[in-house]
């Protein structure tokens, strides 16, 4: 069985060289790697630029003509068409009859105000895509994300508040969680990136607050520090507000915690010009607006530069088709721990709550594999599906998308989208990591739940 390259170097070597790239391309024009479930390009096209000027990054949107707005559905489609992963099995795009009646609707009116025409196209683009996002930027921002109602969790062992440590709700079954919108998700918790104490009994209490690369120098820690958990008896690990970020500081992470193997997330990549120019988008954005710390922007710069050579490359090849779907599964990714095979030595609790999002939760997809490890708390937020997110900014109104552009997939097949993991144990008392040390201590309840739809990283 393979085992699979990180995201990390893979990105590095089709980004960093054009010998490279022409052999991804050349791989997938030839199926070397699985086929897409299905092709949303089967013919060449006149490739646009996607890429948003510096000046129009966060310019206020205005209100535009029903012209004006059917031009920007068009490009709304065309990057849907060329850049968006979306869930497996589903297309890119709504169904003919859809997209012909958004069209009437806006032929309809004479003007559009650019929170009518987010809605509407939210509206028409919806899936059950955590990432999904539609608005604009200016002095009053909107974000309207394209998200079902998920499902409710299943029954699992619960500390009622209240309750001592590891006791259980009186009735079988207890109530589900309450259906939040995703707008009332958990905030992030303030405090620094990463920072590891002891709880009052010693046990050690290691918070992860953020997966984002512009925490790089903290979250490098990460594999040290997860060393120092192995040697303990039991240990917490706090991930509740964790919106996710770079999932390469998230795996190394997982890796240090066993010498086992471990199933890798089955993933999916976009490979266009549309797709690049649009995760470029994103980084440039965030310079702009300053929210990257002084120390962290070189690697930022160094990787929107990587992007904009993908692009520029992708671009200089008119004959080749103007998506590729590069797909890796059944993959396994190799423990780098360093002791008893095959396991932690200590029993890990994994504390997380609906903030827990994106690499959050592929961290848990990684040690939820590990013997000894439970999760614990709430359901996460369910917005793991589609990452490696792209924005786009429609010239007419200014009105901003954003969505996925590389697809994920649980290897233990219990991860739902906008519903998330569940957990092992819920928590519900007033001191969550009070309880889940006295549960890393005491070790698996009786009747926590058997995880894992599937039990092998055989393809799928």
């Amino acid at each position: 069985m393979p085992v699979r390259r990180s995201p990390g170097r893979r990105r590095r070597a089709a980004a960093g060289a054009a010998a490279a790239l022409a052999a991804a391309l050349a791989c997938a024009s030839l199926a070397c790697a699985p086929a897409p479930s299905r092709a949303p390009s089967s013919t060449p096209a006149p490739l646009r630029s996607l890429r948003i000027p510096d000046g129009d990054l966060d310019r206020a949107p205005r209100v535009v003509s029903a012209a004006e707005a059917l031009g920007d559905l068009d490009d709304a489609r065309y990057a849907f068409e060329h850049a968006y992963a979306g869930l497996d099995g589903r297309s890119p795009l709504p169904p003919p009859r859809a997209l012909a009646r958004a069209r009437a609707a806006l032929r309809g009116r004479a003007s559009w105000r650019p929170d009518e025409l987010a809605r509407l196209l939210r509206d028409l683009f919806e899936a059950p895509d955590g990432h999904l996002a539609f608005g604009h930027g200016g002095r009053a921002p909107l974000r309207s994300t394209a998200d079902a109602r998920p499902p409710p969790p299943g029954p699992a062992p619960r500390l009622v508040a209240g309750s001592p440590p590891l006791s259980r709700a009186a009735a079988a079954g207890s109530a589900p969680l309450p259906d939040l919108p995703r707008r009332l998700a958990p905030p992030r918790r303030l405090g620094p990136p990463v920072e590891l104490t002891r709880s009052p009994v010693g046990v050690p209490v290691l918070a992860v607050r953020t997966f984002d690369s512009a925490a790089a120098a903290a979250l490098a820690a990460l594999p040290a520090l997860a060393a120092e958990l192995r040697r303990a008896p039991a240990f917490v690990v706090d991930l509740r507000g964790n919106a996710g970020g770079d999932y390469r500081f998230a795996e190394r992470f997982a890796r240090a915690l066993t010498d086992a193997p471990l199933c890798a997330l089955d993933e999916r990549e976009v490979l266009s010009v549309a797709a690049a120019e649009g995760r470029a988008n994103s980084v440039r954005r965030r310079l702009a607006r300053g929210d990257v710390p002084d120390e962290a922007r070189p690697r930022f710069l160094e990787h929107l530069a990587a992007l904009e050579r993908l692009a520029g490359a992708l671009r200089a090849r008119p004959s080749a088709a103007p998506r590729a779907d590069l797909t890796t599964r059944g993959a396994l990714v190799r423990g780098r721990a360093a002791g008893q095979r095959g396991a932690t030595p200590a029993r890990g609790v994994f504390l997380v709550d609906r903030g827990c999002a994106s690499a959050c939760e592929m961290l848990l997809a990684l040690v939820r594999q590990i013997p000894g490890v439970l999760v614990a708390g709430q359901n996460t937020r369910g917005g793991m599906s589609v990452g490696e997110v792209a924005l786009f900014r429609l010239p007419r109104s200014g009105v901003t998308l954003s969505f996925g552009t590389r697809a994920f997939r649980d290897p233990l097949g219990d991860f739902v989208e906008l519903r998330g993991f569940e957990p092992d144990v819920r928590l519900d008392g007033a001191d969550p990591v009070g309880d889940a040390v006295a549960l890393a201590l005491r070790g698996r309840p009786e009747g926590a739940p058997r995880r894992g739809a599937r039990t092998s990283c055989a393809r799928r």
